[in-house]
């Protein structure tokens, strides 16, 4: 059966991160095992050299791939995992993380501070707690892939 957005992933087309190689925009899906999060390219630089990369996943922007991947019919929730592991496996700069690595998750439904923060801390502010900004039209999706989520806050 195919994955259903909310049920078994929620995801956000374009969010910026700071990658190893740089700032840049990146696709962000989680999926009940895990975050993923896909550099569509990064700036970054030393003293006066700049550098640009680009990233592919089978010669195809992250952004396209993994779209039309929640778009097959055929995609299992098993299948989705499986792929986008390969393909973070294939591909220098994803992240990756375990969602039971985070232990809270805060949700900005705001139009200035619309976000989903998770964080590897059950309470008090945390510098490193990993951030996304999806749009308008992904929010609900996060609201009902979280619903259920323990330790849920959303503001």
């Amino acid at each position: 059966m195919a994955v259903q957005p909310g049920k078994d992933y929620a995801a956000a087309r374009k969010t910026t991160w700071v990658f190893q190689s740089g700032v840049g925009d990146a696709t962000a899906l989680i999926t009940r095992h895990s975050l993923f999060i896909f550099p569509h390219s990064a700036i970054g630089g030393t003293g006066r050299t700049v550098t640009e990369t680009d990233y592919k996943i089978g010669g195809r922007k992250p952004v396209e791939a993994i779209m039309a991947l929640l778009a097959d019919s055929a995609t299992t929730p098993e299948q989705l995992e499986e792929q986008m592991r390969k393909w973070s496996a294939q591909v220098s700069g994803p992240i990756v993380e375990h969602m039971s690595d985070f232990k809270r998750v805060r949700i900005f439904t705001g139009f200035i501070r619309r976000s989903v923060v998770l964080s590897k801390k059950e309470k008090g502010f945390e510098m490193g707690a990993t951030s996304i900004r999806p749009s308008k039209e992904e929010l609900p999706a996060f609201l009902e892939f979280f619903k259920d989520y323990p330790a849920l806050e959303i503001k």
